[in-house]
């Protein structure tokens, strides 16, 4: 058993605890949703949270796996069940950091439409935000439903330094920067190296290099 299996119920009874404290003062929690492939998790998207965190002062980051992004032609390359494990091993000891299995479990295209309205119906005195790279900002009008979207989200837009990212002429828009050193690691990157056989240290956490060399991932054979 992983130390991620022990620890997640703990996590979640904490979290909640927080969410009740926050809605019994009548303070709105500061929830950010965060999706992805994470075809594999790796040490940016754990500081990129942090980064949004502490700027944005949220209460919680969720990660939410996605089935198939519909911007993307070609599915994640390891199956659903090893990107969650990945993910909850790579969240061990990160209080204000959680999984949820919602886009996976429900298949199909992951529309980022259908997966705020979910959590705008589940949690109650809640600001919503949504992170997202300078890339997919500038993108935003190829995004399904953006307008409805907008009404509902803040957008946490993670700029690359020295970029000037101009506002989408989307109705109701609202966005706030989240400034972060450039960072190297990629999911792609991630995968060569296990390709090649190269180290994965300082690319993804200890606990997520030990489960893709113990399952054999992103090799090939």
């Amino acid at each position: 058993m992983y130390k991620a299996d022990v620890l997640d119920a703990r996590k979640v009874k904490t979290i909640c605890q927080r969410m009740k404290d926050l809605e019994n003062d009548n303070t709105p929690v500061r929830v950010a949703l965060y999706g992805g492939a994470f075809d594999p998790v790796h040490s940016a998207h754990l500081r990129v949270a942090h980064y949004a965190l502490e700027q944005a002062q949220l209460d919680q980051v969720i990660f939410i796996p996605a089935a198939q992004s519909p911007l993307k032609l070609h599915a994640p390359r390891t199956d659903d069940a090893a990107r969650l494990q990945m993910l909850r091993l790579a969240l061990v000891g990160q209080m204000h950091f959680e999984v949820d299995p919602y886009e996976i479990e429900k298949g199909g295209l992951s529309y980022t439409l259908d997966t705020v309205r979910h959590f705008r119906e589940r949690m109650g005195n809640t600001e919503l935000y949504w992170i997202v790279g300078g890339d997919q900002f500038e993108q935003l009008e190829r995004w399904h439903r953006i307008d409805e979207l907008a009404a509902l989200v803040t957008f946490l837009v993670l700029a690359r330094p020295g970029s000037a990212l101009q506002p989408q002429p989307i109705a109701g828009l609202r966005y706030q920067m989240v400034e972060a050193p450039l960072m190297s690691e990629s999911s792609s990157e991630v995968r060569m190296r296990c390709e090649q056989g190269q180290s994965l240290k300082g690319f993804v956490p200890s606990a997520v290099e030990a489960f893709i060399s113990e399952q054999e991932l992103y090799t090939n054979t």
